[in-house]
């Protein structure tokens, strides 16, 4: 087999350092041994990941350092990059950065090696052939399970284990992604990455038996359901479970009949034949285990979690392609929960996360201070990050009453961001986001406004984005602020302490967004009582972004939403509508409108100030996009 030359993005190096254990660069070493010595960037690289370190290295230390060994680095030019961009179309090419891996790729291509450009960016994989690019793709966790059949022994097992970890955050974050590309490219695709090339399960040894015994029957199941051959004796101690868990062996081959349609042109059909099949799967397993010894159950359990995590992922979504959001959910948290029983541990904490907002959307605040402090706790256990969840199980116990508690679990928070202000920022931005998709903007206006205030002190360049999400929240704060909402907000606003030095720029920034959240309210809207282009309201296909959904007595759903240049508008749309919830887009393409003042009383409940008619309201394409804080 002839040597690899991998050229690789910045997010594979972002998924070493939150998961990679301190025997990365050993490992990386004697793998790429063959193909080089090392991987090849670009100087942007090293700018997106100068800050990166090693979260659970001891001293944490800096990843471009501590890599710098195995790094090859070239230069690509603005022309180049710009040329390329123009090929490509400005609109649909990937970033600069993104743009020069691809370059790069094509470069050592065009040398006559074999190229592979490791990238979870789906648009870097659609786009490459609009540039004539001939070299191949994969996601990082490819990357890493190809590595490990370059070597035996600790090396490849451990490589083996981060592959499983970064697959399993490709799949998050590709969920999260759902809407954004054509809808059978990226079905296909995340099918794919999902089926393709997971990790071999090895034939135990008799050392392996006699350690753990029931590990060594999980991998012989698994291996039988895959159709593997495996010794008799093994085998026979399954007795009756290889017969009864084989409904499970139909799973992943029915997803894989979605990469071969050549278009999807029935959504809800494919949605309606995989839940029937994982529901006969289920019904058929579980009627088969009613009858076998507890102990012996937990193994089938074990050894079919797999597919059926891989079901949900995909029923999940295109329940939320289909706008069916209360359904996604429930689908992907059967998944994480699944991804549970193969010991994910990022799976299992953010389940934990999102069930504590759920508890906190309904006021059962003690309940969800519970689940967020197992969410922290369990996070410290296994080195990973745990800020959000402390800051919101100190949040929960403070609206349960418990402050002391509460400023204990702040002040853990306060000394976390005070270390290290920068990588505190994203974590402050997931918790605010996820604060807004429960119907808690004044909480997340302040969650926000720590985050802008780090992001000044260090010069982020999320300093941006953090003032646009501060504007859509005040659209989704409705009312005025009372006493509890200040004294809770006064609470959350001790996350961070400013600097002296910084304090000047903080306060012009946060002046800047007062002002613009004023402009927004007396931003003068045009109004028009014909149908029009949609193109009128929203120019260059830009989506608006929902912020709330309301049912009125008619049936009718007003959606309101944030419009980046007037503030808030609602939409009403039909009962018979896609569903939509907080935190999704909408883009009103393929239906003409109708805008007028909205009515005083909902100008007031809704913090609105026009309404959107649509003519044909089942053109509205729903899009499952978040903002980019990854």
């Amino acid at each position: 087999m002839g040597s690899n030359t991998w050229v690789v993005d910045s997010n594979a190096f972002i998924h070493l350092g939150n998961l990679a254990g301190d025997e990365l660069v050993s490992d990386l070493t004697k793998c790429l041994k063959g193909d080089g010595g090392g991987v090849h960037v670009t100087s942007g690289v090293h700018g997106e990941v100068r800050n990166v370190r090693f979260k659970t290295w001891k001293g944490r230390p800096n990843l471009l350092e501590a890599l710098k060994d195995v790094l090859f680095t070239s230069e690509v030019s603005e022309g180049e990059i710009r040329s390329v961009a123009a090929t490509i179309g400005e609109r649909a090419a990937p970033q600069d950065v993104d743009l020069s891996l691809m370059i790069l790729a094509a470069r050592y291509d065009q040398e006559g090696k074999k190229v592979i450009l490791v990238t979870d960016d789906f648009k870097m994989t659609t786009t490459k052939e609009k540039a004539g690019f001939g070299f191949e793709t994969c996601p990082p966790s490819t990357f890493l399970f190809r590595l490990s059949e370059t070597v035996k022994g600790a090396p490849s097992s451990r490589m083996k284990t981060l592959s499983r970890r970064v697959r399993s955050a490709e799949m998050r974050y590709a969920i999260s992604r759902a809407a954004e590309y054509d809808v059978q490219s990226k079905l296909t695709w995340l099918v794919d990455s999902l089926l393709t090339n997971r990790p071999g399960l090895p034939s135990p040894s008799e050392d392996d038996e006699r350690k753990d015994e029931a590990g060594t029957m999980v991998r012989t199941l698994q291996r039988i359901l895959r159709g593997e051959k495996v010794k008799a004796s093994r085998k026979k101690k399954l007795g009756r479970l290889p017969e009864i868990c084989h409904p499970a062996s139909e799973i992943d081959p029915a997803l894989g009949t979605i990469l071969e349609l050549e278009e999807v042109t029935n959504l809800p059909g494919i949605y309606t034949d995989l839940a029937e099949l994982s529901t006969s799967c289920q019904e058929s397993i579980g009627l088969g285990l009613s009858s076998v010894d507890d102990s012996i159950s937990g193994i089938a359990h074990r050894a079919v979690a797999g597919p059926l995590s891989r079901m949900e992922t995909v029923l999940g979504m295109i329940s939320g392609l289909l706008g069916r959001s209360e359904s996604a959910r429930l689908h992907l948290s059967r998944s994480l929960y699944l991804s549970s029983l193969s010991l994910d541990d990022v799976a299992e904490l953010r389940t934990l996360h999102q069930l504590g907002l759920l508890s906190l959307s309904t006021e059962s605040n003690q309940k969800a201070a519970e689940l967020f402090e197992k969410a922290s706790q369990m996070a410290v256990e296994r080195d990973l990050p745990n800020l959000r969840h402390l800051i919101a199980a100190a949040l929960s116990r403070f609206l349960s009453g418990e402050e002391e508690m509460a400023g204990s679990q702040l002040k853990q928070a306060r000394e976390q961001i005070e270390g290290d202000k920068e990588k505190a920022i994203h974590e402050l931005m997931r918790l605010a986001h996820s604060l807004l998709g429960v119907d808690r903007p004044w909480f997340a206006l302040e969650i926000f406004d720590e985050a802008l205030e780090c992001a000044v002190e260090t010069g982020s360049d999320h300093a941006d984005s953090i003032k646009e999400m501060l504007l859509m929240a005040n659209t989704a704060a409705t009312g005025s602020e009372d006493g509890e909402l200040t004294r809770i907000r006064r609470f959350l606003d001790g996350l961070n302490e400013v600097s002296s030095d910084k304090e000047e720029q903080v306060r012009l920034s946060q002046d800047s967004i007062k002002e613009s959240m004023e402009d927004l309210q007396v931003k003068e809207m045009d109004y028009w009582d014909d149908w029009r282009d949609a193109s009128k309201l929203l120019a260059d296909g830009s989506t608006l972004r929902i912020v709330r959904s309301e049912v009125d007595e008619e049936g009718r759903v007003l959606l309101v939403a944030h419009h980046s240049m007037y503030g808030g508008l609602g939409i009403f749309i039909p009962n018979d509508a896609p569903e939509v919830s907080a935190n999704q887009d909408v883009r009103l393409s393929g239906t003409r409108v109708k805008v007028a003042p909205a009515p005083e009383t909902l100008e007031e409940s809704q913090n609105i100030k026009g309404i959107v008619a649509l003519e044909n309201p089942q053109a509205l394409e729903v899009r499952l996009d978040e903002p980019d804080i990854e």
